[in-house]
């Protein structure tokens, strides 16, 4: 016992400064994580929190539109979110459709949680998200470095390699001084909103025409390869759904026109598409598909995956068209 004593005081004295920088580190850790869950227990009202209003608005929605029917979700990101008509889509597929486009901010599995919350048995789920969502990216988006650190179930269920990452990467100039609130009348302040919401869960073409939005960019999204931990994510989810007696498929999300045309951006969009497919997912885009999902500038509203009334009417149908494909090949097979 004596010798384990010796032991243990000579490796404190001899480690005392590493340890003591272990112990500040996570002391200041631990005061950051409860300040950041103080600030933002429970505040949506920023930009930068309307993903979280928008999911507790859809489920309200799905339970007061269809609250025993099965329905189609066309879940994802904001792409589903302005180009889907749901309205368009129910009619030529002659189904309850319920739009619940979200957004990119909070992450995928933010995303896949939220919907999950919503499907009952007998709906059927399509995912549309963009590719930065499906790759293996550095950048983190805003929400998703703050749901990494501020979910407490996520948190606690990463590894301790994953929490110490969530900790460093997260943005704690925001979470510890809060947002500028400069952008209050903002465009996005006047179409991100629930009253922008139409009767089925996508965004109202009377409010898309009447807010002009800034001049789009000019730069153009690059190809981004789908991550092995994205599959493994959307495998997660799709057996979930299954539990549940719920259809899971993915649409690849519309995109603007402009590197699509290369070979080496067509390259990594058709490995996407075999990598998922090899893994058991369903995608329904196929690669003949991709001159369908790509719009000129004029088709797109105030983001290069945003499109207008007029790119929402194209997407809609050739949705409808691979859906209704899809069906005939089940019903003759």
């Amino acid at each position: 016992m004596d010798v384990i004593k010796e032991n243990f005081s000579s490796f404190f004295q001899e480690n005392k400064i590493r340890l003591s920088v272990i112990l500040v580190s996570f002391l200041l850790s631990i005061c950051g994580y409860t300040i950041a869950t103080l600030r933002f227990e429970g505040e949506y009202i920023h930009r930068h929190q309307w993903i979280t209003t928008f999911a507790d608005y859809k489920k309200q929605l799905r339970e007061s539109a269809y609250p025993t029917t099965p329905v189609l979700l066309i879940a994802g990101d904001s792409t589903p979110l302005f180009g889907v008509d749901a309205k368009t889509l129910s009619e030529k597929l002659n189904k309850p459709v319920i739009n619940y486009g979200l957004g990119a901010a909070s992450g995928l599995s933010t995303i896949l949680n939220e919907t999950f919350y919503s499907v009952r048995s007998g709906d059927e789920v399509i995912l549309i998200v963009s590719d930065r969502l499906l790759a293996e990216n550095s950048e983190l988006y805003l929400n998703q470095a703050l749901v990494n650190i501020l979910d407490s179930e996520e948190m606690t269920a990463a590894t301790w390699l994953q929490q110490i990452q969530s900790l460093l990467f997260a943005p704690w100039d925001i979470i510890l001084f809060g947002f500028d609130g400069a952008d209050d009348d903002s465009h996005f302040m006047e179409v991100y909103q629930t009253q922008s919401l139409g009767e089925f869960g996508d965004m109202n073409a009377e409010v898309l025409a009447s807010n002009n939005p800034p001049t789009l960019p000019n730069k153009i999204t690059r190809a981004y390869p789908v991550s092995e931990s994205a599959i493994e994510r959307l495998n997660q989810f799709k057996n979930q759904l299954h539990a549940k007696g719920v259809k899971f498929s993915l649409l690849l999300s519309p995109r603007m026109k402009g590197y699509t045309d290369r070979d080496n951006y067509q390259n990594v969009i058709y490995a996407n598409i075999e990598s998922l497919r090899s893994a058991g997912l369903t995608v329904l885009t196929s690669q003949n598909d991709l001159p369908d999902i790509c719009f000129d500038k004029k088709y797109l509203y105030d983001f290069d995956t945003h499109l207008n009334t007029s790119g929402r009417d194209i997407f809609t149908h050739y949705i409808a068209n691979k859906l209704l494909q899809q069906a005939h090949k089940t019903c003759c097979s």
